[in-house]
């Protein structure tokens, strides 16, 4: 496994961005866009949708919970090597931390989703009272391409994707616990008062709840497409490393589209499109780059294949970005704080994985008390 500890190297560093099968150029470390940002800008880069940076503030931590990563990153391989979680989930360690407030139901797999791997269901429980019903975990895959061995493990309640998780803060509670349960190292962002405060700030806030829990681990050639996590009664999303290195892109979807419409204009001008644009595709930028209001609805459908090739899959796109300012590098201990709190203003990102082994991450729903 990565060494969580073996970060934030000095040396400017090339690392390549390889990405479900497409080379997307190069990022040099010391390129990427601002990092920590002065205290003042917190509040104005929350309310503009911008991620920051707070290098190194899971750091100190790290070394407490370092056998919690590496049991992790074992139940990750095992989840890779076709074993199912309910006999490992019957066994120390786990079987002691569950066994405190929490009842297994067993597994079940959902047939017509072809990225989840396994569901994992339980009742939270004390002293033979049921206190929260139909708790998950859910096991996915992040991509279909069969190089990605990236995989999540989100934890939530009732019918996924159906339910409205804001309006039931007693499951959304027992949901959190059952991740702390599963994932001990979860409180490197929950028990970090550090980076609560930052967040507590941010938000105009004089508490923080972490909740919709997801713990990622982004394997070599992975990571996730650019998109949101934008949901109801959320104020933003907090990202921490814990092992490996990843590089991302991040910026309020207003600039996004901004950066789009630049993009297709210079091509236009140029007559200078990337190879991989069809004519057919840029008949189609153009159009919605003259119409903000229909090219955030296809942004928002997450299924216009013109655009998610445009800004997922060219080269010269994902390089225009990191030329812009939008790129930020991720080390072990470090945590990215991505605002949500408006459709214009919400934080998009996308994850490339760097290095040569999958690295764990935390990526937690904020909301305010």
């Amino acid at each position: 496994m990565t060494d969580s500890a073996a970060c934030h190297n000095t040396k400017r560093i090339t690392y390549s961005l390889k990405r479900r099968g497409y080379d997307l150029g190069t990022v040099h470390s010391g390129d990427e866009g601002e990092g920590s940002i002065s205290s003042d800008d917190e509040l104005s880069n929350w309310q503009q949708g911008k991620p920051f940076l707070l290098k190194k503030i899971c750091l100190p931590q790290l070394a407490e919970y370092s056998e919690h990563i590496n049991q992790a990153y074992s139940l990750y391989q095992a989840i890779l090597n076709d074993e199912e979680c309910d006999p490992i989930f019957a066994e120390s360690p786990y079987r002691d931390r569950l066994d405190h407030g929490f009842e297994s139901l067993g597994s079940s797999v959902n047939e017509g989703d072809d990225q989840e791997i396994e569901t994992v269901l339980f009742d939270a429980i004390e002293k033979g009272e049921t206190l929260a019903e139909d708790l998950w975990m859910k096991i996915s895959w992040l991509s279909f391409h069969e190089e990605d061995a990236s995989l999540r493990f989100r934890f939530s309640f009732g019918v996924d994707n159906i339910e409205d998780v804001a309006a039931d803060k007693q499951r959304q509670h027992y949901a959190a616990l059952l991740t702390d349960a599963v994932f001990p190292e979860s409180r490197l962002i929950t028990d970090n008062t550090d980076l609560s405060h930052h967040i507590q700030k941010a938000m105009v806030s004089d508490t923080v709840k972490f909740v919709e829990r997801i713990v990622y681990f982004n394997s070599p050639g992975g990571g996730a497409y650019l998109h949101h996590d934008r949901e109801r009664g959320h104020a933003g999303v907090v990202y921490a490393q814990l092992s490996g290195i990843t590089y991302w892109l991040a910026l309020p979807k207003q600039l996004l589209m901004q950066e789009i419409a630049l993009f297709v204009k210079q091509c236009h001008q140029t007559n200078a499109w990337p190879k991989t644009l069809d004519s057919t595709m840029q008949d189609e930028l153009k159009q919605l780059a003259k119409n903000q209001q229909d090219l955030s609805s296809e942004l928002e459908s997450f299924s216009n294949n013109t655009l998610i090739h445009l800004i997922n899959e060219t080269k010269q796109f994902v390089q225009q970005l990191i030329t812009n300012g939008h790129g930020r590098l991720v080390q072990s201990g470090d945590a990215l704080l991505l605002p949500q709190e408006t459709d214009l203003s919400c934080c998009w990102h996308s994850v490339f994985s760097l290095g040569e082994e999958s690295g764990e991450a935390l990526s937690f729903a904020v909301r305010g008390g």
